[in-house]
């Protein structure tokens, strides 16, 4: 046992495979559900408020499952497939490893400290009014609680309401797919001026999927914009610092390669190639001159 690992393992394995991390991942998933349903802080409100008085939406663009599966299960198969394709024979085991123990921690992480968050801050969703169903002639402009003033007999739904900042589905998207965004500008060298620029826009989607979803939050009256601007940013800062725990900056000479991959696998083969076939081409092109 050392300072760099309390794993009782040489420091070498316990280091590159990441095994504590991957505790750490257990841990924020068994936590995470009981995290979201603690109590949350109940603000008072007035019932006049128009900005907690919009419709409650009984049928959401994207709802949890639906969440779930674009935020964390397409990037999870999106670096499965690609990384299967692109990598090199000789660190694809461990390529995939770390990408997809990266994105699971950036995905879970986000989601646990969002659904804490949110529970201490106590603010009201947008579509309040309509999950407490007060009690009618209630005077103007005057606090109220919920416990006093709220009628209604789905009490999950009404604390629910108290969760509104900052938005889970902007930044568990913004988690996931910004993940997914530094992977792919990675593994396809985006920032290399001898790649096409198509390859950038095509790493910038998921980002677009991101923000998408993020919005729609505002359009079922979920969230106020300034949740879902609070939760994008949290899930990108998220996903950048966990992906740069495990890859190098993307506009780095090797972006494609784990910071603990120790295989001998470079770009030198491939621009070694390059090289010579660019020299052959003029060759020829001289001799037809």
């Amino acid at each position: 046992m050392n300072r760099l690992s309390f794993i009782r393992t040489p420091f070498s394995i316990a280091a590159k495979w990441r095994v504590e991390d991957v505790f750490l991942l257990i841990i924020m998933i068994v936590l995470n559900y009981p995290v979201y349903y603690q109590q949350p802080f109940e603000r008072q409100f007035y019932i006049n408020d128009l900005t907690i008085s919009h419709p409650y939406a009984t049928t959401q663009r994207v709802d949890n499952n639906m969440l779930f599966i674009y935020s964390f299960v397409v990037p999870f198969l999106a670096i499965l497939i690609i990384g299967s394709i692109l990598a090199d024979r000789r660190h694809l085991v461990f390529i995939l490893y770390t990408s997809l123990l990266g994105l699971s921690l950036a995905w879970f992480s986000t989601s646990f400290f969002t659904n804490f968050i949110k529970n201490w801050i106590g603010r009201l969703r947008p579509d309040f009014l309509d999950r407490c169903q007060p009690i009618e002639g209630l005077p103007l402009d005057t606090y109220f609680t919920a416990k006093k003033v709220c009628t209604t007999e789905n009490h999950e739904r009404l604390l629910d309401g108290f969760r509104t900042t900052p938005s889970g589905h902007s930044s568990e998207s913004f988690a996931g797919l910004g993940y997914l965004y530094f992977w792919l500008c990675g593994q396809l060298l985006t920032e290399s001026p001898l790649v096409p620029l198509w390859r950038k826009m095509v790493s910038f989607l998921p980002l677009l999927g991101a923000a998408l979803i993020a919005l729609s939050r505002t359009q079922d009256y979920r969230h106020h914009f300034v949740d879902v601007i609070l939760g994008s940013i949290l899930g990108y800062i998220m996903a950048n610092f966990f992906y740069r725990r495990t890859f190098p900056s993307i506009d780095d000479p090797l972006p494609f390669k784990p910071l603990m991959d120790d295989s001998d696998v470079t770009l030198e083969e491939v621009l070694g190639h390059q090289r010579i076939s660019d020299e052959e081409l003029h060759a020829l092109s001289d001799e037809g001159i």
